[in-house]
Order: C-alpha cells, then structure tokens, then sequence
C-alpha cells in the first residue's frame, strides 16, 4: 500500500501544484480544504485543479479544530503550505499562520505521523521583525520542540506573485515599491512542489527554493511588458510614501497593514535562494498572456 500524505493548504497556489505532485510520485493524497469543490476549480496564476489527484478530500477548517476529527487518521505524512495571502476573512497572521500550522503540529504529533514538511520564507533572518515572518518562524520553533521528523522548505518568493505584474502591464502601468533595484529569484509553483516532495524523502532539515532567474524587481516588471509586446510604463512609488502607507493601512485594517508591511520590506531587500526550479520567468509570462 502507498503511504498517505496530508496536505494542507491544497486549494492555495502551491498547494494545487503539491497535491498533484504527491500523487504523482506515488502518494495517496488527502487533502484538507474548506469546500471540496473549489478542488475541481482552477486557481489564479495558472494554478491546476486537483480533484482527479485526491484520493480523499477533507472538508475542516483549521482555524475551527471542531472540524477536524480524524484528520490524521491513517496519515504518513503531513504536508503544509497553509497561510494567508488573498483571503478577506479578517483572519490575522497570528491566527493561520502560526497557530492553524501550530494545531497541525500538535495533531501530527499525537497521530505519531513519520515526517511534516513546512513551507516557511527565505532570508527570515533579516525579516524577523514582520508579522508574518514571526509567525511562520513560531511554527519553525514548534516543529523542533516537537520532536517530529520535519523539513523547512523556504522558497525565495512565488511565480504567483509575478503574476500580479503582467496583470499590472496588461492594464498598460506597473507600480514598483521602490526603485526596484532588490534582486531575487522566484520560482514557479510546479517547480517548488518537487522541492517539497523530495523534503519528504529527504534527511535535510531546511531546503531553500529559488528559481533559474536572478533579477530585479524592475527587471520582472520590464519582462512583463516585454513579453505583451509593449512599452515600458513602470512607476516608482517612493519609500517613504510607502512607509507612511503601511502606518496609515495598519489603522484600518491590522491584517492587510502586516501584509503591506512584508510587501514594502520585500521591495528593500534581496532575496536570493539557491537555484532549483527550471521554469523561466518569461516562459511563465508567455503561458500567462496566452490565457
């Protein structure tokens, strides 16, 4: 019999890619998700559906742990790419990131499953300080006092962001945060769920996760446009006007003021991790602008 991974966060952009990686490799896929039919649903940034790669779907809300009785029943492996990123639920980073993830350890470790892959950030070190970084990295803490088998993965950011820029060039102006000098190295979806499969084979304890291309964030934003075909029209918002943003944002809202606070720290930073993936990012643009 093949052995069983849960995988949490099956509906986001990497989660679509590592349910059908896993079941690929062999695995029999469980798949937690608020609504099974969202897995039939493709997501955004060319994000598969995953219903034909589920051997069975779990329908739980990890934020409400009445809801997941049995979740680990049978369970191997556990996989997890849970977090905020688009969702409008008022939910705070503390809330899933950390302890959503947190429960996961907790059940896991109970269950006495053989190892737990997490997806946490590269270059945590000089981001600490954020919200989401702290509670990503309170999950990191969690799994090593555990005492479960686990590995970190920490990719340097995700194609499904870059997408975002060829939706800004479509729409003939993209904005940067800053002067977009930082460089980095994205990687696409497919590529980093081979990561996460190999972590679970692996006896690594931490694999970082970029792409084939080390570029700036203006670069990125100039590839977009280059690939529709138009002329550059890139604007540069100021740091200090963003700066002031984030203050102003995290008055109204705590959860999107965290997030746009990650948003303008990334656009001062590098975040170059060691190269794996081998999708191009102007291939990923041209698959993009063919849709």
């Amino acid at each position: 019999m093949s052995s069983s991974v849960l995988v949490a966060g099956s509906t986001g952009y990497l989660g679509r890619f590592a349910t059908r990686a896993f079941n690929r490799r062999g695995y029999r896929v469980r798949a937690l998700t608020r609504s099974e039919e969202r897995l039939a649903k493709p997501g955004p940034f060319a994000a598969p559906p995953v219903d034909e790669f589920v051997d069975e779907a779990f329908v739980g809300e990890i934020t409400r742990p009445e809801t997941l009785a049995g979740l680990m029943d049978g369970v191997d492996f556990v996989f997890s790419s849970i977090g905020i990123s688009r969702q409008r639920d008022g939910l705070s980073f503390e809330q899933v990131d950390h302890q959503a993830n947190r429960l996961l350890v907790e059940l896991a470790k109970q269950a006495g499953v053989r190892k737990f892959v997490y997806v946490s950030l590269w270059g945590q070190d000089e981001i600490r300080h954020l919200e989401i970084v702290r509670a990503h990295e309170q999950v990191v803490a969690a799994l090593e006092d555990s005492g479960l088998p686990h590995c970190i993965v920490r990719p340097s950011g995700y194609f499904s962001d870059m997408g975002v820029l060829l939706d800004m060039a479509k729409r003939g102006r993209s904005f940067l945060v800053g002067p977009g000098e930082n460089r980095f190295n994205p990687i696409h979806g497919a590529d980093l769920a081979e990561v996460c499969v190999d972590a679970i084979e692996s006896d690594q304890r931490e694999l970082g996760a970029g792409g084939p291309d080390t570029l700036t964030q203006r670069q990125a934003a100039e590839l977009a446009f280059e690939v529709l075909g138009r002329p550059s029209r890139i604007v540069v918002l100021p740091m200090w006007l963003m700066r002031g943003g984030v203050k102003l944002i995290g008055m109204l809202n705590k959860q999107f003021g965290d997030l746009f606070e990650f948003i303008v720290t990334a656009g001062e930073i590098d975040g170059v991790a060691p190269s794996v993936g081998r999708t191009t990012l102007r291939s990923y643009f041209e698959e993009l602008a063919r849709d």
